[in-house]
């Protein structure tokens, strides 16, 4: 029987059958069947390992390019170090890369859905995300400061740098009885970046409630950071009391590990210095934490988490004031600066320039600024435009001989005071002088405000 069908290889594998012994026939056949299984297991798989991708992060300019990268579970990011300075980088969060020099890459697998931060330590204004089979955030706070939305505050801080812009809270004195974090209240905004914490007297005590969460925070405009706050803010509300005043602060923890807060510069009894394991029991989440002391040591001052220096750099730092009662340091205007340097990036009250705020003053006003050295990692030179200053005391001590410069190493702990009085109008810089804490390729960032004198 002659075959009618058309040329072709199928043609030829049915003559080349038909001439071959039934045993070889089916060796031929049982061979076919194999390849079959293979190409088609080929085609099903194929997809599924094509899925996965690289990506390249580039590192030039102290910036992370893209900031910003959405991936799939299962891709590869490789960090290039393309500085041309000879620069070293070395990533941390939710990454740890070894020292990365100029030509030198860290190579990263993401497996797990999720949102992943990182920063550059030796330089931590430079910060990214990696998405991972999630949504990119937004580019504004919208997260409430706490677990449950019922205990947010009813505003959110802006970047806009204008001190009105600050959050709207109402009451302005904790509800008592209530828990720290079913009300976390601020008392008023000061003019700098800074709020005040709220209290409420109980007999002759001063009582303050604290709430730890974590919170969506604006650095700077479309630089939203998972801070760690006190209500709801980076830095905590300013405790601010008069020479022998009882406190006592009501601590909540809302975050998700323990924690504890120490009372920096603070004389009081050893069981409320605030170190987990040696003079107290660590905040558990969900736990709650009652300090009671008396204010005895006066000037500037402040208080921490004491649980590992990334608590203070996501944000967990406020200023604690204490009014000597002979009375506070002269001046016109007073103003704190808080200097942070952890995860959040390089911060001056909690904000990167340009949303750092402003502060004002006229021609001739004496103007008094405590910095407070919050770090957690890094020495600061506070440097002055257009006028030098005094520092009239260090560690909430008055110095008995103020010296004047217009520079100052700021450590990590450190409080200064210092007085200064302009004497032309115009926008004049206070900013840290390592220029990468203060200073990128298209401009002032970071560690830099400005004080905005009129005549």
């Amino acid at each position: 029987m002659s075959d009618t069908t058309a040329p072709g290889p199928f043609a030829a594998l049915r003559r080349a059958l038909s001439d071959t012994s039934p045993p070889v026939r089916r060796l031929m056949l049982i061979g076919m069947i194999a390849l079959s299984v293979l190409v088609s297991g080929a085609a099903v798989f194929a997809p599924k390992a094509a899925q996965a991708a690289n990506h390249t992060i580039a590192i030039k300019n102290f910036a992370f390019t893209p900031d910003v990268l959405t991936v799939a579970p299962g891709d590869t990011i490789t960090f290039v170090n393309q500085e041309t300075d000879g620069t070293v980088h070395t990533i941390r969060g939710d990454f740890t890369s070894p020292d990365l020099p100029p030509g030198a890459s860290f190579m990263v697998t993401v497996t797990t859905a999720g949102s992943y931060n990182y920063y550059c330590s030796l330089h931590p204004y430079m910060t990214g995300i990696i998405n991972a089979g999630t949504a990119p955030p937004s580019p504004s706070p919208s997260r409430s400061p706490s677990a449950s939305p019922s205990r947010s505050p009813s505003g959110s801080p802006s970047a806009s740098g204008s001190p009105s812009a600050s959050p709207s809270v109402t009451p302005t004195t904790p509800t008592p009885g209530a828990a720290p974090c079913d009300d976390p209240a601020l008392g008023a905004a000061q003019g700098d970046g800074t709020r005040l914490a709220a209290y409420s007297l109980v007999g002759t005590v001063k009582v303050f409630k604290l709430c730890m969460s974590q919170t969506d925070w604006e650095v700077s405009p479309g630089v939203v950071k998972l801070a760690y706050t006190f209500n709801g803010i980076v830095p905590g509300p300013t405790i601010k009391v008069n020479e022998g005043d009882q406190v006592r602060v009501i601590v909540q923890n809302d975050l998700p590990e323990h924690t504890a807060v120490h009372w920096h510069g603070m004389q009081l009894p050893n069981a409320q210095d605030g170190v987990p394991d040696i003079t107290q029991p660590h905040i558990m989440p969900g736990s709650t934490y009652t300090y009671e002391w008396t204010a005895k040591s006066t000037g500037t001052h402040w208080y921490h988490s004491h649980m590992g220096g990334g608590q203070v750099g996501r944000g967990l730092y406020g200023a604690l004031l204490v009014t000597p009662t002979l009375g506070d340091i002269a001046a016109d205007k007073h103003y704190t600066i808080e200097i942070g340097d952890g995860s959040n990036g390089f911060t001056l009250n909690g904000k990167s320039y340009p949303a750092t705020v402003p502060l004002t003053a006229a021609v001739n006003q004496k103007v008094h600024v405590r910095l407070i050295g919050a770090g957690p990692e890094m020495i600061h030179p506070m440097h002055l435009h257009g006028m030098p200053f005094q520092v009239v005391a260090q560690d909430g001590n008055k110095l008995a001989s103020p010296y004047t410069v217009d520079t100052l190493n700021v450590g990590v702990g450190q409080t200064y005071d210092i007085v200064f009085q302009p004497k032309e109008p115009g926008k004049w810089l206070l900013h840290c002088h390592i220029f990468s804490h203060s200073e990128g390729p298209n401009g002032m960032i970071g560690l830099v405000t400005i004080v905005n004198v009129t005549p």
